[in-house]
């Protein structure tokens, strides 16, 4: 199963490779940009292998790659001036440009390598990096009328180095030990160009705007159009173009030792050509985009959807959602799969249904992979209604789908006047009238443990926040009579919600509703007593700090909460990374940000759990990956046990994962002859053990035993482990 192989505590990469961008070609790899990120293909073998900050690279997004022959290094700049050096094995990082602050635009356009030096055309010079000493040797500026003029690329024809700038094209002596002085550079072209390359003999200096990029390689200049590649001798003879069906937003192409062509095609991803006859296409298992709005795991798939709405996220985006299989398989579902739907951002299952909601095209089904229909307003008797003042474009603005336990599907649709709607299993539709004053932006919802609805309301038709919308069918759908709605806000005996701009919610295993806003968190501990007339109000957790006491994350904008099988609370925010607290929120448990973990970015979109083996899959603004925790969703009846990894070897010395427990199990492990090495409870389903005793030392080799008991005292069940010291 996917994730089970994955050690308590580590992590996984699942960003995107499908938008390819960049090459460099090593002596036996081929190294590619794709989605911002890098994978490498193996010359030999053609095996893929990937790089992220979770194998060693120190940041994300990739933006220029190349490799120098003499130093053997690879050198990787990223969008934020980042650097990374790749020799011996090792990544070694030079942060310099990143951490420095610099007055105006902060861009790195292109890497020229020439002998041992990288040379770094930039927004506010061309930098010198040293590879053999791993450090910035220089920084050469031109002024051109008294201002510091950006060098959009750079190349070496026999001893002379040409800069292309915004003021035109530039040249100077390669040997000067005088660079820095901007009097020695002179102008050679005033045209203004990004794209320049050079052979011993000849300087290539693109004026058409459709080229995206030059480049020369292997004794061949090579243009890349979007659609065409044109190679030219290195006296700039023309020799012969390609065109290929794949060949469609082509961004760079390179020609390797071994006389083969490699494309880098932002749609089709890194394609190789043999004799301009085309061999292979290299897209790593991954989803179609990082570019993600939710996440929703139902066993035992994961669903990345891709959408977003007028209030947040990827607006008019035709990439659909992502689904991730238990083999580790993504299979994309776009625009034209779901029936012409863009902008999904939930997903829901109902018997093998798999329905996804977009907010311009109301919901789409599908089953076996198969589009069933997508539904619309008049397929729903209007209960998925279209708002009036786009009734030209019929917009069906649906979010937040749920099912209960009855099978109903239910779900939010904005700006209309009855916004909620519940398709029951027999495909009845019915919706439910709010008397609105204007009508409201609703973007997530949740069903509590009496199956009360609360409605997240992003906004009214203007700026104005509104809160919650907490709406009680009393379990009678096909009769509204007895329906009860509130509107939730700020106000003392009204909700008293901390703020009215509401981010996120969820119930937790208790039934309590937990709510993310701008200003922190806040728990209705009792949401049955919504409609009772008794005192129901959000309540902010107090923590101390010190000799002082403040509201938990009163300062962060709670963007995601999610719920563990220990009743435990994961909360994403908007720029402090992902925060795990213990089941009432008193304790920080753990504390994610993108500096001290893999994380590729601190601003939390979405997060999902795997309850069977306790995978939690972060939705960043950059991507998604995931970190394996050490809690799972317990039974009541214990389950197969399940010990990872099993036998412990010598050379592993991390948590031993034992999963299968009741929740919260109180469980033992003892030697051969039963005397107990050490005890411990459950987190939900899933108990951890270091491998050592009550003295905290590493236990001998041997076999122990486990034995696990609920909190009745029942349930015992029994498992070994090997272990090897």
């Amino acid at each position: 199963m996917l994730g089970q192989d994955l050690s308590i505590g580590n992590w996984n990469s699942y960003q995107s490779y499908h938008s390819a961008s960049y090459i460099t070609e090593t002596p036996d790899k081929i190294y590619c940009i794709a989605s911002e990120g890098i994978f490498l293909v193996n010359k030999n073998d053609e095996s893929i292998s990937r790089l992220s900050k979770i194998n060693g690279l120190s940041d994300f997004g990739a933006k220029q790659i190349n490799y120098s022959e003499s130093a053997k290094t690879v050198i990787i700049v990223y969008k934020n001036c980042n650097i990374d050096l790749i020799k011996n094995d090792q990544i070694i990082n030079i942060s310099d440009i990143k951490r420095k602050e610099i007055l105006g635009n902060k861009l790195i356009y292109n890497i020229t390598i020439k002998n041992n030096i990288a040379y770094l055309s930039s927004s506010f010079g061309l930098i010198l990096v040293d590879l053999d000493k791993e450090e910035i040797k220089e920084t050469y500026q031109l002024f051109v009328e008294n201002n510091n003029t950006e060098i959009k690329d750079c190349a070496f024809k026999s001893d002379t180095i040409f800069v292309a700038t915004s003021s035109g094209v530039y040249y100077a002596d390669a040997n000067s030990n005088s660079l820095v002085d901007y009097n020695n550079w002179h102008l050679y072209n005033s045209f203004v160009s990004n794209n320049i390359a050079a052979s011993e003999t000849s300087i290539l200096i693109e004026e058409n705007e459709n080229i995206i990029n030059v480049s020369f390689c292997n004794d061949f200049f090579i243009k890349t159009k979007s659609d065409s590649i044109f190679f030219y001798d290195s006296n700039l003879n023309f020799l012969y173009f390609l065109t290929h069906d794949l060949i469609v937003n082509a961004k760079y192409s390179c020609y390797d030792k071994d006389a083969n062509l490699w494309v880098a095609d932002s749609e089709n991803g890194l394609l190789k050509f043999e004799d301009l006859n085309y061999e292979n296409s290299f897209i790593p298992e991954s989803p179609i985009s990082n570019d993600l709005f939710s996440l929703e795991y139902f066993s035992p798939n994961l669903y990345m959807c891709h959408g977003g709405h007028t209030n947040f996220g990827n607006w008019n985006n035709k990439d659909g959602a992502s689904k991730l299989d238990e083999n580790g398989f993504w299979k994309n579902y776009n625009y034209y799969d779901l029936g012409n739907a863009k902008d999904i951002v939930d997903v829901a299952i109902v018997n093998d249904n798999v329905f996804f909601s977009s907010f311009y095209n109301g919901v789409s089904q599908v089953k076996n992979d198969d589009l069933v229909i997508r539904w619309n307003a008049s397929g729903t008797n209007y209960a998925i209604d279209t708002i009036g003042n786009w009734a030209n474009d019929k917009r069906l603005s649906v979010c937040g789908l749920k099912t209960d336990n009855q099978g109903n599907l239910w779900g939010v649709t904005s700006s209309v006047q009855n916004p909620l709607f519940v398709k029951s299993p027999d495909d009845i539709w019915r919706s439910f009238y709010i008397q609105q004053q204007i009508k409201y932006l609703y973007t997530d919802l949740v069903i509590d443990s009496d199956n009360q609805k609360w409605i997240v309301v992003g906004r009214d038709g203007g700026a104005n926040e509104i809160g919650l919308l907490v709406y009680n069918d009393n379990n009678t759908i096909m009769d509204d009579s007895d329906d009860q709605y509130k509107l939730l806000n700020t106000s003392v005996g009204n909700g008293n919600l901390p703020s009215l701009n509401i981010l996120s919610i969820a119930k937790d295993l208790d039934g309590e509703i937990w709510v993310g806003t701008d200003k922190g968190v806040a728990v209705f501990y009792n949401p049955s007593l919504i409609f009772s007339g008794y005192n129901f109000d959000a309540e902010q957790i107090l923590i101390q700090e010190g000799e002082y006491g403040q509201y938990l994350l009163s300062e962060e904008k709670v963007t995601c909460i999610l719920v563990d099988g220990a009743n435990r609370k994961w909360i994403g925010t908007e720029s402090s990374g992902l925060f795990l607290f213990s089941n009432d929120g008193t304790e920080e448990v753990l504390h994610f940000t993108s500096t001290n973990s893999p994380l590729n970015s601190d601003n939390i979109i979405d997060i999902a759990i795997n309850p069977t083996t306790g995978e939690l899959f972060i939705g960043t603004s950059k991507g998604l990956l995931s970190y394996r925790s050490d809690a799972t969703t317990g039974g009541l009846v214990a389950s197969k046990t399940k010990v990872f990894p099993n036998p412990v070897k010598e050379t592993y010395f991390g948590p031993i994962a034992i999963s299968g427990l009741t929740t919260n199990a109180n469980f033992k492990i003892t030697d051969i002859n039963g005397n107990i090495v050490f005890e411990g409870f459950a987190n939900g389903g899933q108990a951890i053990w270091n491998g050592k005793n009550k003295n905290n030392e590493r236990v001998g080799t041997g076999i122990y035993l486990l034995f696990s008991i609920d909190q009745k005292g029942k349930e015992k069940s029994i498992s070994k482990i090997v272990f090897i010291k």
